[in-house]
């Protein structure tokens, strides 16, 4: 673990990682419009989320909510520009650094220089250590229905207590996990559901792949209170590879 570890959050608040941020976030904004609305008064709006971040009064604002089809129906929770930059300067300067070394080395869901090549590599490595050791094996496939709706932000926020001292970057942590219970995240998905349903209702499709996606679409769950977090952000893309540590050890 760092050894500053208790004043790591100060550490994330200078100007130059906002900067950083910021520039590796402009390069993948597919929206070149955010772009240039947030670039004509650059400096103020990153000294601005600077300057509240310092003074540990920053409010992460509304999701912008939406429904993707491919490769199934799944609602992404998208953040404004400045929430964007704060959520990766907590996972660049937080997160990564306190948290990515408790994980095992066959955990390679979204992290940097592992990914399913890594993992396939290791799979291979493992099916020919196994053959060598017994005459029969098995693998054992599993998978959680909704994931990330069904992540306990008390249990979380436990286990990060426990790998996090500073309390500031605690709290801020907190903030981002606590995010989908607020009202109008539920509000907006029953809308984005009932207008799609709709919409299928009206078009020209064979009876059974109506069903079929009114099906999924029904089958989208609302967040439950201290329960879920939101797809499409990259704490909570750590967050839920670091939730089952205790599983995978």
């Amino acid at each position: 673990m760092p050894k500053n570890n208790n004043s790591i959050y100060d550490n994330m608040c200078n100007i130059s990682n906002v900067i950083a941020v910021y520039n590796n976030i402009r390069n993948h904004v597919n929206n070149k419009k955010i772009i240039y609305r947030f670039d004509m008064y650059k400096s103020v709006n990153l000294y601005r989320i600077l300057d509240d971040l310092i003074k540990r009064k920053y409010v992460f604002g509304k999701y912008n909510i939406f429904l993707i089809k491919e490769p199934k129906y799944r609602i992404i929770l998208s953040e404004n520009i400045n929430d964007k930059i704060v959520n990766h300067l907590v996972s660049r300067y937080i997160l990564l650094p306190l948290l990515e070394p408790k994980l095992i080395d066959s955990n390679v869901a979204t992290r940097k220089n592992k990914g399913s090549g890594h993992g396939f590599k290791l799979l291979k490595n493992y099916l020919r250590q196994a053959k060598m050791m017994y005459d029969n094996f098995y693998i054992l496939k599993i998978d959680i229905r909704k994931y990330f709706y069904n992540i306990n932000h008390n249990i979380l926020k436990e286990k990060l207590a426990k790998d996090i001292i500073d309390k500031d970057a605690l709290k801020i942590a907190y903030d981002i996990i606590d995010t989908t219970n607020e009202k109008y995240v539920n509000d907006q998905i029953r809308n984005i559901k009932n207008n799609t349903i709709k919409k299928l209702n009206k078009l020209n499709l064979k009876e059974s792949d109506r069903e079929k996606r009114i099906k999924e679409i029904e089958n989208i769950p609302f967040y439950i209170k201290d329960k879920g977090l939101g797809i499409g952000n990259m704490s909570n893309q750590v967050f839920a590879v670091y939730y089952l540590n205790d599983v995978d050890h």
